[in-house]
């Protein structure tokens, strides 16, 4: 069965076979791994698009995307050169992300859909909307914040060229010790999960990425192409951003709303970079009133 096929089926027949489909769509770099969650009860919403930011995978949306698959269908990928959509035919950089999002929105015969990006992921969501400005119904940008200036992105590229230095040692026996997990958590959360499984999966995720990949989308993610492609968007856009992320500069914000035109702020206080995880309450509240399934 094709991915459009899969989108058209019932909540009925989702029941009977289970709430995911996993897919293995044909792009440029090779094959992209997508879960599909089918709607247990459909509505008249667009599909929702989740796509997960540098470093991740698609498992950190597993909450998320059982809570929004309630009314609508939602799709999950692991972005090439990451998790389970390896290996790539060469390194894929932030564009070549973007445009394997395109294919899988061709793919899937999808002419409307609704897009929750987190971090990168967010940046990749306004460059899909400015590429494909019929197709997107409406954008959640999550721990997004835009350069104001020179300093702050040269600052960035010193961190990500230590960051990489740090990739070209990984072992897999580091999997195994939870102190690498513990230490990687400390800069994404405000307050460490208890959850150890939720840790170790994104530490195994980040021990996994394709290196090249990882070092070349981290190389665009300061480039002027994203506030461009963000003053460009007429969509409803939200703009969900958390007092504590250490990640990106907060102190932007406000500016990358004013540049994003039609573009709401929700703030979520005492949580830092991953608020789908560390206050997801108040996360999903958030998404479930913007994206209209209340």
């Amino acid at each position: 069965m094709n991915g459009a096929a899969i989108l058209t089926q019932s909540g009925a027949a989702a029941s009977a076979s289970g709430l995911t489909d996993t897919l293995r769509v044909p792009v440029r770099s090779g094959e992209m791994v997508v879960d599909v969650w089918r709607a247990r009860t459909a509505t008249q919403a667009a599909p929702i698009l989740l796509v997960h930011g540098w470093g991740g995978t698609g498992s950190y949306w597993r909450a998320t995307a059982a809570l929004l698959s309630e009314t609508t269908t939602v799709i999950v990928p692991d972005l090439p050169g990451t998790g389970r959509s390896q290996p790539v035919r060469r390194a894929q950089n932030m564009y070549d992300q973007v445009n394997a999002l395109r294919q899988l929105l061709d793919y899937l015969k999808l002419d409307r859909v609704q897009v929750v990006g987190h971090s990168m992921g967010s940046a990749m969501a306004l460059l899909l909307a400015d590429a494909q400005p019929g197709r997107i119904e409406r954008l959640v940008l999550t721990s997004l914040s835009f350069f104001v200036t020179e300093s702050q992105q040269q600052i960035y590229r010193v961190f990500m060229g230590a960051f990489a230095l740090t990739m070209v040692f990984r072992p897999s026996w580091l999997e195994n010790m939870p102190a690498m997990w513990r230490m990687m958590a400390a800069r994404y959360f405000h307050r460490i999960p208890d959850d150890e499984a939720i840790l170790r999966q994104g530490w195994s995720d980040y021990l996994r990425l394709d290196y090249g990949t990882a070092i070349a989308c981290a190389k665009n993610a300061a480039d002027s192409s994203i506030p461009k492609a963000g003053a460009t968007i007429r969509v409803p856009t939200l703009l969900i951003a958390c007092r504590q992320d250490q990640v990106m500069p907060v102190e932007n914000v406000a500016y990358t709303a004013q540049t994003i035109p039609n573009c709401e702020v929700a703030w979520i206080d005492q949580c830092g970079h991953m608020p789908m995880i560390e206050q997801p309450d108040i996360y999903h509240a958030h998404l479930r009133r913007f994206l209209a399934l209340e």
